[in-house]
């Protein structure tokens, strides 16, 4: 792939649902490899619009750039340019070459495996760890499938060394979360990830989701511990708790698994009795859960208080949740049932 086309296209990929102008594109390119001109990146847009991989359509004076998911090929050029990242990205770092390749051995057998991607690689990797995002088909075992996963990465992590957090999807949370309004770890990660094992699934997924609705990526990585007040209350209230005497003002719309992670990052008992009842009325996910409590170090706090609620209220994904968190090998941190109980009755969340 020449390198215009490759930059044109990991922009342009990264920035699902922006509506880029050339001008812009530009811009981007510019930001990111530090040289890009208008007129060479307006005649290779011209050419791939006219191989089909592109949609250049007029908005006024200027004219927004789209994916052509219709052209059966684009998945293909785009599994290529993923190649290319992976191999730049692993150029010379033997270390994790090594790391890959046990790990390509101890999951060789999932065969539920569809994609497996770095996320935002180069930043994690100066820092010893690396954030990988894998898209699991849908099983009947699949929660089984995801606690082994868990085992594995965390042997490979104490082997090498490497500190690993893993974000472990199916097919139907992978596309419930490319598809909400709310900020989400996955819609984050489309802007900074290199799907490195079997790219062309990873972007079929995208292509059949896209044919329905607009993907949007998220340009900013939430750090939960910076979630303010006011965005805290206003999330809290969504999810169904109203805490007395503080007025609800309009705020950014986080996913409930974010808003445990920050609320578990405050260290205020208040906020803290705030989580079973939160839980309690409302769907989470598990794994997405679990994922950000490795992020974050929240995990022991996470495991006391979902004992407490299973006891209380018991619920499937609870139960899930916990058998996750028993593979990392956390201390608990013990919380007051009585008192979570007195609360949860108090909110009608029992």
């Amino acid at each position: 792939m020449d390198t215009p086309t490759f930059r044109i296209l990991d922009t342009i990929s990264s920035h699902l649902g922006e509506s880029l102008s050339i001008n812009q594109l530009t811009e981007r390119i510019k930001d990111t490899y530090g040289i890009a001109y208008y007129a060479n990146i307006y005649q290779k847009l011209q050419e791939l619009k006219k191989e089909g991989l592109l949609n250049l359509n007029n908005l006024g004076r200027s004219s927004i750039i789209k994916l052509n998911f219709q052209n059966y090929l684009l998945i293909d050029f785009l599994s290529e340019m993923e190649i290319e990242k992976k191999m730049e990205f692993l150029k010379n770092r033997n270390d994790l070459l090594i790391f890959l390749t046990e790990m390509d051995k101890s999951l060789n057998e999932t065969c539920a495996i569809k994609s497996i991607s770095f996320i935002n690689p180069a930043k994690n990797i100066k820092l010893n760890r690396i954030e990988l995002l894998f898209l699991l088909r849908k099983t009947s075992d699949y929660h089984n499938e995801t606690v082994r996963l868990y085992r594995e990465m965390l042997k490979l992590q104490n082997k090498y060394n490497l500190r690993t957090d893993s974000l472990i999807l199916d097919e139907d949370d992978f596309s419930d979360l490319i598809r909400s309004d709310e900020i989400n770890p996955l819609r984050e990660a489309l802007f900074r990830k290199t799907a490195f094992f079997c790219p062309q699934a990873f972007w079929s997924e995208i292509r059949e989701i896209a044919e329905e609705t607009e993907i949007k990526s998220i340009r900013t990585e939430t750090k939960p511990a910076s979630i303010s007040d006011l965005d805290i209350v206003y999330n809290l209230g969504r999810f169904g708790y109203k805490e007395f005497g503080l007025k609800i003002e309009q705020g950014k719309k986080f996913c409930i698994e974010y808003l445990i992670t920050a609320l578990l990052l405050l260290d205020d008992p208040r906020r803290l009795e705030a989580i079973p009842i939160v839980l309690a009325k409302n769907s989470f996910r598990s794994n997405l859960l679990a994922f950000l409590s490795q992020k974050f170090g929240t995990g022991g706090k996470l495991l006391g208080l979902l004992r407490i609620l299973q006891e209380i209220k018991p619920a499937g994904e609870i139960a899930e949740t916990i058998d996750i968190l028993k593979t990392f090998k956390l201390e608990e941190t013990l919380a007051d049932e009585q008192s979570i109980l007195q609360k949860m009755r108090l909110y009608n969340a029992t």
